[in-house]
């Protein structure tokens, strides 16, 4: 698909052999399709059932080349605000929106039947920052987000300064939000017994700096006087290397519980 920006995207998607159900069928969006997508829709497919899962579809957003996610995934930032070095482009994360309303959502709900307040966004990392801006400029997209692991950290937590007013454009919504923020137990800090170890030497003032697990936490608890269902979890003995799997696998709990 092509965005109005004139992006290229290869959108996966996976749908049951089940008929749709009354409402029609529930849907996952996953960002960084290309690496997400094959393996949560063959659990679904295989196991969902055996996991208290609805038949629901299940959408993958990537790139037919190389990956853009670091300017699709990434917000505007100011002059002035020192970004990562190496990044490359940045702050495309408005008209990736655009896209996955205007274009992506739209032309799926075309094709099958579904139930538009069962949609959820899901993403990790990058993707769990992209997923954050979602729910705070258009919290009206999707019912649940699924941020895992979110780089609240890009940009001096630029994502932040997109709260004011949060809270008034969810009492608008007519139903309910919910977000699952995550993070891995060792993102600050190396595994027992690894604290020397290379892998961790050449990212430890990084991990330390990004304080994946603060961030996401402290963001769940300023929402909870906000109307929408937080949830903040810690992945035991994962990393931010390691983790994304797990991720994935709430994503697809959360989007497909058949006690919704």
């Amino acid at each position: 698909m092509r965005s109005d920006a004139e992006s290229d995207y290869l959108v996966y998607i996976a749908w049951p052999q089940q008929p749709p159900p009354p409402g029609g069928y529930p849907v996952l969006y996953l960002l960084d399709g290309n690496e997400s997508f094959a393996i949560a829709a063959e659990y679904q497919n295989r196991l969902g059932g055996y996991a208290g899962m609805e038949p629901g579809i299940v959408v993958g957003i990537g790139y037919p080349d190389a990956s853009r996610r670091n300017f699709d995934y990434t917000p505007a930032v100011p002059d002035g605000i020192e970004l990562v070095p190496g990044m490359g482009p940045t702050g495309g994360a408005e008209p990736f929106l655009d896209f996955l309303a205007d274009k992506v959502i739209p032309e799926v709900e075309a094709e099958h039947i579904v139930d538009a307040n069962r949609r959820t966004l899901a993403g990790y990392s990058l993707g769990g920052l992209l997923t954050l801006q979602a729910l705070f400029k258009r919290p009206g997209l999707f019912r649940t987000y699924v941020a895992s692991s979110p780089s609240i950290w890009y940009g001096d937590r630029r994502v932040l300064t997109m709260l004011p007013g949060f809270a008034d454009r969810l009492r608008e919504l007519p139903s309910h939000r919910r977000l699952l923020l995550s993070a891995g137990e060792y993102e600050q800090s190396p595994p027992p017994g690894r604290e020397q170890d290379p892998s961790w030497l050449r990212i430890a003032d990084l991990s330390r700096k990004a304080r994946m697990i603060d961030n996401a936490r402290k963001l769940a608890d300023s929402l909870k006087s906000a109307p929408i269902d937080v949830e903040f979890r810690i992945a035991p003995g994962e990393t931010h290397a390691t983790g994304n799997w797990l991720a994935i696998r709430d994503a697809l709990q959360l989007a497909f519980d058949n006690k919704p």
